[in-house]
């Protein structure tokens, strides 16, 4: 009888989480699920950096090959390596009383997107499980979660990280190490280490979190001086993080922003991986020097819908165009061709969208983020022409708008532009 209880509470409460999120149902499985009403009890692992949890109520003893890694602590069924598809999300910062934005999530709804997941049976992964199974020395689950968050924000400690401990899941922060203070927003280095001994790992975000700009002006005074900003962000705030926190192997790039130079230099560094901001998920064969992010922005909740939705395409393997539908209006460039120009116009034709309140129209360009685009309400569109050369091989853009019923709607596409052209210049 109980069991019968069971399931019929957690099918009625899958239509709430359906309902608000917009998500595939839920398989109700009682016997890999937490249950209702209780947090799962959980044990810090013995991963780098005490990354690894293990539900104490319902793991299971597994005997798997060495490959797969010892003490697996995984509850749903590992697949080959090749099927698993990894969702990376992406936070920064988290308030109840202040005011939403991209940047800025409600802490409410940090927690029901991590209910989401448990309700869902969705695995989440460390980053040490995570570049494992990248490397070829583990298996996972098909469907797996890696929770990142960025910069170093207090919010992190005081609203994210006793959610992530209630649930009892791993998270990796990325910090760039100006940041480090304890002062006003930021975290102190005391907060993280009780973090690490608690699920979170450490990955260097820059020394000082440059904007592309910053990147772009230094490079323009000539190679040499661009090589020693580089050095000093990247290389040297790895320096830095590893005497506060231990061994530091992961990066990720401020803003997206990345190019040959950089590319080139990270294994030099002693780094194994490093992150983006284009939103797809991951496969085992991508580029580990550029993992693909979904960024949860405070502002669309559609971004963490289309990181759970496991059915869709748009998969990063590394190198080649993503694919994914293309935007319900004409675009420049087109999706998934490829440019020969380093200064392109983006362009969205918005004359088939009824309804669209223009005034809330924005685009966001990989490595550059919200962009000053032109948006002409007359002619039904959105423009803008890079101010610089763009040097990223794979370029994403996100057109986001509101209906005037108060919807939110988004559509995104990417392109690449031809690295002949960025080599001539």
């Amino acid at each position: 009888m109980k069991y019968y209880m069971y399931l019929v509470v957690l099918i009625v409460s899958q239509l709430t989480w359906g309902q608000m999120f917009d998500l595939p149902p839920i398989d109700p499985d009682p016997v890999i699920s937490s249950s209702p009403g209780r947090s799962p009890r959980t044990t810090p692992g013995r991963g780098r950096g005490g990354s690894a949890f293990v539900n104490d109520d319902t793991a299971e003893e597994v005997s798997t090959p060495a490959a797969r890694g010892s003490a697996d602590r995984f509850r749903k069924p590992l697949v080959p390596r090749e099927k698993t598809r990894v969702a990376v999300l992406g936070y920064h910062n988290f308030s109840e009383t202040r005011p939403v934005s991209d940047m800025l999530l409600r802490t409410s709804e940090l927690r029901e997107q991590m209910e989401y997941i448990r309700r869902s049976n969705i695995t989440v992964i460390s980053m040490q499980e995570f570049l494992e199974w990248r490397f070829g020395t583990r298996e996972l689950p098909e469907h797996c979660v890696l929770i990142t968050l960025d910069d170093g924000w207090r919010s992190v400690y005081t609203d994210a990280y006793p959610i992530f401990r209630e649930y009892g899941y791993p998270f990796h922060l990325f910090l760039y190490t100006s940041y480090l203070t304890g002062r006003g927003d930021s975290m102190s280095p005391a907060m993280i280490r009780e973090m690490m001994a608690n699920g979170a790992s450490v990955g260097s975000h820059s020394g000082s979190h440059p904007y592309p700009s910053e990147w772009r002006k230094h490079e323009k005074v000539g190679q040499e001086e661009y090589v020693k900003f580089i050095d000093k962000e990247i290389g040297a705030s790895r320096t830095r993080l590893e005497k506060l926190f231990g061994p530091v192997d992961t990066y990720c790039y401020p803003g997206g922003y990345n190019d040959e130079t950089m590319v080139g230099r990270m294994s030099g560094y002693g780094y194994r991986a490093a992150f983006t901001v284009i939103p797809n998920k991951v496969s085992c064969e991508v580029d580990p020097m550029r993992i693909d992010r979904y960024m949860v922005f405070g502002t669309d909740p559609s971004i963490f819908r289309r990181a759970m939705d496991f059915s869709r395409a748009g998969v990063s393997a590394g190198s080649s165009v993503r694919s994914l539908p293309p935007p319900p209006f004409p675009v420049t460039p087109q999706a998934g061709s490829v440019v020969a120009s380093h200064l392109p116009t983006i362009t969205a034709q918005l004359g088939g969208i009824g309804g669209i309140d223009f005034s809330s129209v924005r685009m966001y360009v990989s490595g550059f983020g919200r962009v000053p685009a032109q948006v002409d309400a007359t002619r039904r569109s959105i423009q803008w022409t890079s101010p610089c050369r763009i040097y990223m091989p794979q370029i994403s853009v996100h057109i986001f708008w509101k209906n005037t019923d108060g919807t939110r709607q988004h559509a995104e596409w990417f392109y690449s532009i031809d690295q002949k052209v960025t080599a001539e210049h």
